[in-house]
């Protein structure tokens, strides 16, 4: 039976010729006859949420294909999505500067979940606005349309410093809570412990360590439950 693999855009898109690597290795691993989907954007991505068998998937989309289609964690890895804030010129670069003012955001990212969580937690309260994109976000801060923003990492570590002229970081986070996922259709439930162990057996391998270099990733930990994520969305 051929198993119909989806992989998020903001990881293919950069680095196709790797997950197509990854997908075989698995492939191999299991026994199991994987193949990749060619989606280099997320309508594309979204769309095949209806015919694939299983998605490395960001937090909010593993969420998303669990109440669309029921489908079931099996795995996450240590590069974590993470967020950072931002400040504009002349703005305070702390914390506590953000209080009571406008933060720049993109709405339902995982990111923008993660930041908001940050600042409750440590009582600040602000103002939410929302932008189409993370450009549009660090653009917005730069300009002075609002004094702070919120940023996925990654798009923040692949900026240039020309990028970044304008803006201060203020905060980057550490908090480990999670990775991008494997997510499995519940048909293929009794497929899971082969496909973790399979991944999770990567780092003792010397093709499977290439591999995960290639991926930015050192290894995979199991994951059971999507209820951490479905309490963020709820909290902020």
């Amino acid at each position: 039976m051929e198993i119909k693999v989806a992989v998020c855009p903001h990881d293919s898109t950069k680095n196709k010729a790797n997950w197509l690597y990854f997908i075989t290795y698995l492939s191999q691993r299991t026994g199991l006859l994987l193949t990749m989907e060619q989606c280099l954007d997320f309508d594309c991505y979204y769309k095949s949420f209806a015919s694939v068998d299983m998605t490395y998937s960001n937090p909010l989309d593993a969420v998303k294909i669990h109440t669309e289609r029921g489908f079931i964690p099996v795995a996450g890895n240590d590069n974590y999505d993470e967020a950072v804030i931002i400040a504009g010129p002349g703005e305070e670069p702390s914390l506590e500067g953000i209080e009571g003012k406008e933060v720049l955001c993109v709405d339902n990212q995982f990111a923008t979940y993660l930041g908001k969580k940050i600042l409750k937690d440590k009582g600040i309260s602000f103002k939410p606005a929302y932008r189409g994109s993370w450009q549009n976000v660090i653009s917005g801060v730069a300009r002075g349309e609002a004094p702070y923003g919120i940023l996925y990492r990654d798009f923040w570590l692949q900026l240039g410093e020309f990028s970044k002229r304008d803006v201060k970081l203020v905060y980057e986070s550490d908090e480990k809570l999670s990775s991008h996922l494997v997510m499995l259709s519940p048909d293929l439930e009794t497929h899971r412990e082969v496909v973790l162990n399979a991944l999770q057996s990567m780092k003792d391998d010397e093709e499977g360590k290439k591999i995960l270099d290639s991926l930015r990733i050192s290894e995979w930990y199991e994951v059971s439950s999507l209820n951490y994520l479905e309490e963020l969305i709820r909290e902020v």
